[in-house]
Order: structure tokens, then C-alpha cells, then sequence
């Protein structure tokens, strides 16, 4: 049992989400590996995703960033071009099997390989908790897009996963909606200076304006201890000992959403923590309680 334990562990830290974020990925090859896994355990990413496109207004050249193995946009008629833009190639190379049309990026969001001015919507679904620098990446997207593109994002926030420290797990910090909102309204001078570089004297500093934002909580359900786990890759999350943790960069520790025991787990404590979930068991099963941030922007 204390191999079978181990394993799962190791397969949950194995099997992240896709990510926008190098900084946050200290082992990007094991994001890729888990591309053709990822559908499996994208509970929370489907349910915010319909509610993200729900009043989305999603037009001529779209960047999806932290896309994954894609997103289909065709309700969208508007849709001139997608291009997805994500740090795990593995990711992207799924993504070319279903939609052999869209454009791929491979890149950090915080460091974008496009030109100007060339996106006209922005669209993120539970990607952008990974970045370490949320400032710069919003100062990067306001870069690549012209003025007047809309973004249209789903976040992370802080009071996430509550249930996994109840059952022993730690998990890092979440950023909360005022943060958020910060990080794109208040991009320092420096960052806006290296934004409107190329723009033509005269014109003013591009900034981002707040359209609409909210914070909804969201409860998805599982069988058994197992699958809710797994299903914790989804948001980038991963469960590791912490000896691991510990071997980490400074920087991995620090914005990786980590979730982690406080040692590799035994067959008893092991059995300890299925009991325990147990008591938490509703009709629709296990619950995991997510507070997701949506973001709707507009760039002036």
C-alpha cells in the first residue's frame, strides 16, 4: 500500500493542468506527458468554462491562453482566428490533432512570442493562478492586443480547497478577486512604459479597464479520495511529499499551487485520510469547493 500511495502521488504531481506560466513549472515535460490524461479530470475547467463563454463577447483574432488540449469556439461566429498560446508543447501537440486550424504558442504569458497589437479578444480559463507575476503578464497581454480588445478571464481565488486541509493537505496561496483586479488596473510605470514602446507618440498609455468582475463559489463531486486527487491537476495543483517540496527552487515553492502531506503517506495514514473523507460524503459525493474569480476587461 505505501508504493500504491507513493505512486499516486507521484502520477498527481505528474499530471498537471496547462499552465501560462513557466515560473511555476519546474518540471514542464511532466505537464506535456499528461495532455492525453487531461480530459479525464476536467470536472471544474468544463463547468467554468460554460459559465466564462456564457455572456463572452469573443471576436476576430482570439488568444487562449493556458489552452491546453483546446477549447472549441465555434458557437463564436465572430472568430476570425484562434491562437492558443500555452507552456507545455505536449499540450499544444494535442490541441493540432482536434483543431488543426488553430494557431499555437509556445511560450510563458508573462513573456508572449507575438507581435503588437495583433489580438483583438483574450480568453483564460483557470490558467493564470499559476502566474508570479500576474502585473507583467497583464502588462504583456495588454501589449499583444488592440486597444479596444476585451479579456475574458477565470481565476483561482484564495478560500479554495478548504476540504484538503481538512483531510491534512496544505495547500499554497491563492490570490484574492481585489489582488486580481490590481494586477491589471495598477501595471507600474515601468511595465507601462515597456508596453507602449512601439505606439506612436501622442497617443496615451494603454490601461485596462474592469468591465465586470465576481467571485462564484463552485463545488465539484468524486467518488472516492482517489479521483478528487487527480482531479486537483486540473488548477495546476499537485500532491508531493514534503521532501519534495523542500528540493524545490525558492521560486517553484512559491507560486506553484502545491498540495502536499506533510510526509509520504503510510497504508494507515493513508487509511486515516479515506475515513476521514468519508464523513464529508454527500448524496452527490465528495465534495471540492473552489472560489473562481471571473474577469471581464476591456483595453483603452
Amino acid at each position: 500500500m505505501v508504493d500504491s500511495v507513493a505512486h499516486l502521488q507521484a502520477d498527481v504531481e505528474a499530471n498537471s493542468n496547462s499552465q501560462a506560466c513557466s515560473e511555476a513549472l519546474p518540471h514542464i515535460e511532466r505537464f506535456s506527458k499528461a495532455a492525453k490524461q487531461y480530459k479525464r479530470h476536467d470536472v471544474l475547467q468544463r463547468l467554468t468554462a460554460a459559465r466564462l463563454q456564457k455572456n463572452a463577447n469573443l471576436s476576430g483574432c482570439l488568444l487562449d491562453v493556458g489552452a491546453g488540449p483546446g477549447t472549441c469556439f465555434a458557437a463564436f461566429s465572430g472568430i476570425k482566428q484562434v491562437t492558443a498560446l500555452d507552456i507545455a508543447q505536449g499540450m499544444l501537440d494535442t490541441l493540432s490533432l482536434r483543431f488543426k486550424d488553430y494557431r499555437t504558442v509556445c511560450c510563458d504569458v508573462q513573456q508572449i512570442k507575438l507581435d503588437d497589437e495583433v489580438v483583438d479578444t483574450i480568453y483564460s480559463n483557470l490558467a493564470l493562478q499559476w502566474c508570479t507575476d500576474l502585473p507583467r503578464a497583464a502588462a504583456e497581454l495588454a501589449r499583444v492586443s488592440v486597444r479596444g480588445a476585451e479579456c475574458h478571464l477565470s481565476i483561482v481565488a484564495a478560500g479554495s480547497l478548504p476540504e484538503l486541509k481538512t483531510l491534512g493537505f496544505r495547500t499554497n496561496s491563492f490570490m484574492n478577486l481585489a489582488e486580481m483586479i490590481d494586477a491589471f488596473l495598477g501595471i507600474n510605470q515601468t511595465e507601462n512604459a515597456q508596453v507602449n514602446q512601439a505606439q506612436p507618440r501622442g497617443l496615451p498609455q494603454k490601461t485596462w479597464q474592469l468591465l465586470d468582475a465576481s467571485l462564484e463559489h463552485t463545488q465539484v463531486y468524486f467518488n472516492d479520495l482517489r479521483s478528487m486527487l487527480y482531479s486537483i491537476k486540473g488548477v495546476g495543483a499537485s500532491a508531493q511529499s514534503q521532501s519534495v517540496i523542500h528540493a524545490q527552487p525558492k521560486t517553484a515553492k512559491a507560486s506553484a499551487l502545491a498540495l502536499s502531506s506533510t510526509q509520504l503517506m503510510s497504508k494507515s495514514q493513508w487509511q486515516h485520510r479515506r475515513k476521514l473523507a468519508e464523513t464529508m460524503r454527500t448524496e452527490q459525493g465528495l465534495p471540492l469547493t473552489y472560489q473562481i474569480a471571473y474577469l471581464r476587461l476591456k483595453l483603452a
